[in-house]
């Protein structure tokens, strides 16, 4: 018997240079696919985590806002601010007198001056797209930059929230941007990226024309401008609405926060 074994080597086939073109042509089709879904999942995470930021940016906004207009008219000593009733202004000599003896205002030389036309949210400043507020946030019966107040005191009673256009005080290339002015200093910008803003003020429960209506969301909101203090005086609830668009990795990101204040702190 003549038989030779032969190695399954010896038999084998070498690879052809078409052979090899092709494996090669698809594999980088393979590694072609792979790597744009790669890049297309790391747009998507970069977008979204920006977008996630921006977002959060604005709440914390919100939530700032939201913190000092809850605040207004806060006043202990029932003396720092000048309410408007039925028919007349509270801040009356009769009430002078009575912070002054009551709450030891007098050595700080309290007049009427410390309530007189001192107002929780004045009228002309309570606008669509901005608002003042105040409050006694030391106690002292009259609230800063007033006559009887110490010049001294840094502490920021009146806040103005607005929605600003341009530079300053917005960033440069920001078209707009949410602002607040504390009177200490410079005007601090809160958000950028603001499309819009816009404040929308309801009457409390018992005020003309929520007389007989328990709950705040069932009044119909104030026509504005406000046409008196008194309206001001009887805002019971503020709705806060603010747009934001920017643009993240080349898309167009448009968000819309809404949020309710209830003021508590009315005379």
């Amino acid at each position: 018997m003549n038989g030779t074994v032969r190695s399954p080597l010896r038999d084998a086939r070498g690879v052809t240079l078409a052979e090899l073109a092709v494996a090669l042509g698809l594999l980088g089709v393979i590694m072609t696919g792979v790597v744009l879904a790669w890049s297309t999942a790391q747009q998507a995470f970069f977008v979204g985590s920006a977008a996630a930021e921006h977002q959060q940016s604005i709440r914390m906004a919100l939530d700032l806002m939201v913190r000092e207009l809850r605040a207004t008219g806060r006043d202990a000593t029932a003396c720092a601010f000048d309410y408007t009733g039925p028919t007349s202004l509270d801040c009356t000599a009769a009430k002078v007198t009575r912070c002054r003896i009551t709450r030891d205002l007098q050595a700080l030389g309290y007049t009427d001056h410390g309530c007189r036309d001192i107002f929780a949210i004045p009228f002309g400043q309570a606008t669509a797209t901005s608002i003042l507020v105040r409050s006694d946030k030391n106690d002292t019966g009259t609230i800063a930059g007033t006559a009887n107040e110490d010049p001294a005191d840094e502490s920021a009673e009146s806040v103005l929230y607005a929605l600003a256009h341009g530079s300053p005080p917005c960033p440069p290339g920001v078209r707009a941007c949410l602002t607040r002015d504390d009177g200490q200093g410079p005007v601090a910008m809160v958000a950028v990226d603001i499309a819009g803003l816009t404040f929308t003020y309801y009457p409390r429960p018992g005020f003309p024309p929520c007389d007989a209506v328990p709950l705040h969301r069932s009044c119909p909101p104030f026509s504005l401008p406000l046409g008196s203090q008194r309206q001001a005086d009887n805002i019971g609830r503020i709705q806060i609405t603010v747009q934001s668009e920017a643009t993240i990795g080349g898309e167009r990101l448009r968000r819309q926060l809404d949020t309710d204040v209830v003021l508590k702190n009315r005379s």
